[in-house]
């Protein structure tokens, strides 16, 4: 045999060999890790804080590593993302960034959450079929055509239901709604419209614009002595609002305001414990379940170790609701793809218009997902994407503090659990119609000397 014959003979030998290796130690594709990519785009503002990671960006990360740690979780499986932060109100940076992260193979798009921003991303994700997650209020359009978002943040018609079930309970007869924009009237329908069904008269302000100052309001309002009040606004408004009345002596038990914020539990509220003055409000956050407490603990520890936050008036490492909507979404996002069976994701370019292959599949996973999150149950309209079933806590403020006195959800409507104790009636509602006949009696006593004084 000639020695070229045995060098291309020895070549196909270990050329074959070589396959039979690889055929025999490659391993099941299934049981090799798998890389679960996100994608979240943040708002800052221009200023000397602009790059401090805001509350929502923490919470992605935050989440993510919680994520991570927890081999039970998502076995085999790691979470990995990539954040981009954009200029509030640009929507053509948030297209821009949406694109970048669709060309990295994201299976989601969280964020951002001001409208104009939003929209942009939320039309990006619907022409290439990726879920795109919200977590603000948005006003969705009856005549909408996306279908490939979430909103975890509870639909403003169910909340707007709990609000007037909460006037109807307390037998108000009249009522002042304060309203922080135009959306607030979107948000209030229901309470809006009430008077036109239930013997309840309702008089209508507006804040101030571009002013955090509410003392020209408060003072009108109390010298109509319009006691009923119902604030829709921002935590942060409501802690300036708060402030401002505790200044003008407004902050008494002739007073009862209720906050629509689902982060009224996040305000310092201990100037105003022993005031007397009604302060009901609502929240989301399922601080009753251990494991929801021992997360939001391990969060207000992460936070306190964190830059201060510019925000006043807050609780010193408080998880907001928006950050505990956000941990929530990451989690259903990461459950739902693990669970979904052989999905593949490619590049995405937004000049191709080509949609990902799996997204129709992937969003329906999600709209059908149920999932116990810090934000109690959560389940989506399988049509509209919006979270129009949950579950609020009634809160009020008590010399002890802020405490949970009933539960609202759309089926079972309002139930109120609270054990009256320690404080005595509302004033406010004890005096309602009622007239005071105040009597003086002039009595002639004697003084030492004996003469009449």
């Amino acid at each position: 045999m000639t020695a070229p014959w045995r060098r291309f003979r020895s070549l196909v030998w270990e050329y074959w060999a070589g396959l039979l290796v690889c055929a025999f130690w490659i391993p099941d594709s299934r049981g090799m890790p798998h890389v679960i990519r996100i994608g979240g785009i943040f708002e800052y503002v221009d200023g000397p804080n602009a790059q401090v990671m805001n509350a929502e960006e923490h919470a992605f990360r935050f989440s993510a590593n919680i994520i991570n740690r927890n081999r039970t979780l998502l076995p085999n499986t790691t979470l990995t993302y990539d954040i981009q932060r954009i200029h509030f109100h640009d929507s053509f940076e948030a297209t821009k960034k949406a694109c970048d992260q669709l060309a990295l193979g994201v299976v989601a798009i969280f964020g951002p959450s001001q409208g104009s921003c939003t929209n942009a991303v939320q039309s990006i994700c619907n022409a290439l079929e990726v879920p795109h997650i919200q977590l603000r209020w948005k006003h969705h359009p009856l005549d909408n055509k996306d279908t490939f978002y979430v909103n975890l943040y509870p639909d403003y018609a169910s909340l707007s239901h709990a609000i007037l079930d909460l006037v109807q309970y307390l037998k108000w007869r009249s009522a002042t709604v304060v309203y922080d924009d135009s959306t607030g009237l979107i948000r209030l329908q229901e309470l809006i419209m009430a008077p036109s069904r239930y013997n309840i008269r309702l008089k209508i302000r507006q804040l101030p614009l571009d002013s955090d100052d509410s003392r020209p309001l408060l003072k009108e309002m109390k010298r109509g002595r319009e006691f009923r009040i119902i604030f829709d606004c921002s935590h942060t408004m409501a802690a300036q609002i708060l402030k401002q009345a505790m200044a003008m002596g407004m902050m008494t038990e002739y007073y009862h305001f209720i906050f629509t914020t689902l982060d009224l539990y996040a305000l310092d509220l201990e100037p105003y414990r022993y005031s007397g003055v009604n302060l009901t409000g609502f929240r989301i956050l399922n601080v009753d379940n251990p494991h929801v407490s021992a997360i939001v603990e391990k969060w207000s520890m992460e936070r306190l170790q964190a830059a201060p936050r510019a925000e006043s008036g807050l609780l010193d490492g408080v998880m907001m609701t928006d950050a505990a909507l956000l941990y929530d979404a990451v989690h259903i996002v990461s459950v739902c793809y693990q669970r979904a069976p052989q999905m593949t994701v490619n590049s995405l370019q937004c000049h191709r218009h080509k949609a990902w292959r799996f997204g129709g599949r992937f969003m329906n996973f999600i709209k059908e997902a149920q999932w116990e999150g810090l934000t109690g149950r959560i389940v989506f309209n399988k049509t509209s994407g919006l979270r129009t079933d949950f579950d609020l806590d009634i809160i009020s403020l008590k010399e002890d503090g802020l405490e949970k006195v009933g539960v609202w959800s759309p089926a079972e409507g309002l139930n109120i659990t609270e054990v009256a104790k320690g404080r005595g009636p509302n004033v406010t509602d004890s005096l309602t119609n009622r007239s005071l006949i105040v009597t003086t009696v002039l009595v002639r006593t004697c003084s030492p000397g004996g003469g009449m004084v």
